[in-house]
């Protein structure tokens, strides 16, 4: 006897997305605009926990020392970060006036989900294990240059190598910084990082700064 029963497929994730976007949005989808004080005290690396919305702009610094955008400080959507000695007040969230970009986003977060829940093999969000957050410092043999990074919770990483910025992202045993991956392996309170495309390309990391 063949089977009937309608599948929930496509079509329901649809209807439910057509749903959802027709309904308000509510207040809460863009974080308040606030000001909030993150201190780099004994110019350690602190972790200022707090709703950012990916908005984040330094509005007064009281430390001597500088505070550099991706040197010493920074964020994700999480929190704000400090290093080096970098105490200020710093303006998070995007307040009302971003309620069009709040839209968007939603839509966008929306499509997503529906997209997600049609692939079984979609897996949740990494969460960058705990000892992996914080600031580290290694020497790079092969370059010449000590290299300077930072990795925070949501697995976002920046970094100095010499006088050069880079950026990149952390998900479980893999770097991405710049237009280099390397695998991680967890060694005494740092790690090793071994390029991916290269195994004679290795750099020790020892932690020289708390992840909270």
């Amino acid at each position: 006897m063949t089977n009937t029963r309608p599948r929930r497929g496509p079509r329901a994730l649809c209807a439910l997305l057509s749903l959802a976007l027709a309904a308000p949005l509510p207040m809460s989808a863009t974080a308040a605009e606030r000001t909030i004080r993150c201190d780099s005290h004994g110019s350690r690396y602190n972790y200022c926990r707090v709703d950012t919305d990916n908005h984040v702009e330094l509005t007064e610094k009281h430390s001597l020392s500088s505070c550099t955008e991706g040197r010493s400080w920074g964020y994700d959507a999480r929190g704000v970060w400090v290093d080096r000695g970098c105490s200020a007040d710093f303006r998070v969230g995007r307040g009302g006036h971003h309620n069009d970009k709040a839209l968007l986003g939603a839509v966008v977060g929306l499509a997503a989900l529906a997209a997600l829940a049609s692939s079984r093999h979609k897996q949740e969000a990494h969460e960058v294990a705990p000892w992996l957050v914080g600031s580290f410092k290694g020497m790079d043999e092969r370059e010449g240059v000590e290299v300077e990074l930072t990795i925070l919770p949501g697995g976002k990483l920046n970094g100095r190598a010499g006088e050069h910025a880079f950026s990149g992202t952390v998900e479980g045993d893999r770097v991405q910084a710049g237009r280099r991956q390397f695998r991680i392996e967890r060694q005494g309170n740092g790690f090793l990082a071994v390029d991916a495309g290269d195994d004679g390309y290795r750099v020790l990391f020892v932690r020289v700064g708390s992840g909270y």
